[in-house]
């Protein structure tokens, strides 16, 4: 999974002058295209069919219920005013050079001085508090590597679980903090830590018996569990893992609606909550 912002060196370069909007950086070529507002960028070894299949899942995360309208503005909003972005590779060599020139070392110098005087420790437990703040005042990318991208209309396609992760890590979480905030005070998180048998700082090797949710990728701040615990609890309740039971099995063990229904009845409720715009019956 290309979930790379709980990485620290994603921390060292999570640091830009803050757009007005959603806004792609300033490469020679690089092809950019847009979803209710939200910019999509590739960099220019990108073919064109990657980033007109990312437009249109976007556009699907957006506008779920297809009625051409967006599900729930604020949320699109506040990715947009972030300057946050959903971007497309072909290498990590791209990556690299796209992170370059989106972020910007003058705003690493404006915040460590901060993170100092607070002793935030920002490659340990403060991980968490270093990325939020830098994040909510400069924004962030979420990523997808072409080898990943399914094109065929047939099967998973982690194009969806990127673009999704941008919408409730810079969207719903900001705009709902005490529903969808990443941290452990938020709804979200005590739902997580019920599917996961308790309260865990760091991902486990093992949960308790009865776990349904069991990441455990250590790298992995708590923060983005709750993204990924986000991620599998959308896609199952639109029927989008039923095909991927034993393939996801490990990590996640609702993959269809009936079981979301049957074992987590209370996160339903949540994510069907139609304020949220979410999940359409």
């Amino acid at each position: 999974m290309q979930f790379k912002y709980f990485l620290y060196i994603s921390f060292i370069f999570l640091l830009q002058i803050n757009p007005a909007t959603s806004a792609c950086p300033d490469i020679d070529n690089l092809k950019v295209a847009e979803s209710f507002g939200v910019q999509i960028c590739a960099m220019p070894n990108v073919d064109q069919k990657f980033v007109d299949h990312a437009k249109n899942v976007m556009d699907k995360l957006i506008d779920y219920n297809d009625d051409g309208l967006v599900d729930n503005q604020a949320v699109v909003d506040k990715v947009i005013t972030t300057g946050s972005v959903y971007a497309v590779f072909k290498s990590g060599r791209g990556e690299r050079k796209f992170e370059d020139v989106f972020w910007s070392e003058e705003v690493y110098d404006e915040f460590m001085p901060i993170f100092k005087k607070k002793r935030w420790d920002c490659e340990g437990e403060d991980e968490d508090k270093c990325m939020h703040a830098v994040e909510s005042k400069y924004g962030t990318f979420l990523a997808v590597f072409t080898n990943e991208m399914n094109l065929s209309g047939n099967g998973w396609d982690p194009t969806i679980e990127e673009g999704l992760h941008l919408l409730t890590h810079m969207g719903y979480a900001h705009v709902y903090p005490e529903i969808f905030g990443q941290n452990k005070d938020s709804q979200i998180a005590k739902l997580m830590d019920v599917a996961r048998g308790g309260y865990f700082e760091k991902a486990r090797r093992n949960y308790p018996h009865g776990a349904y949710y069991t990441y455990d990728d250590r790298s992995c701040t708590y923060s983005c569990q709750i993204t990924e615990f986000t991620y599998w609890a959308i896609t199952s309740l639109r029927g989008q893992q039923e095909a991927r039971d034993r393939e996801i099995r490990e990590e996640w063990k609702l993959s269809t609606p009936n079981k979301m229904q049957e074992i987590a009845p209370d996160l339903v409720t949540l994510l069907s909550d139609s304020k949220y715009g979410i999940y359409f019956n």
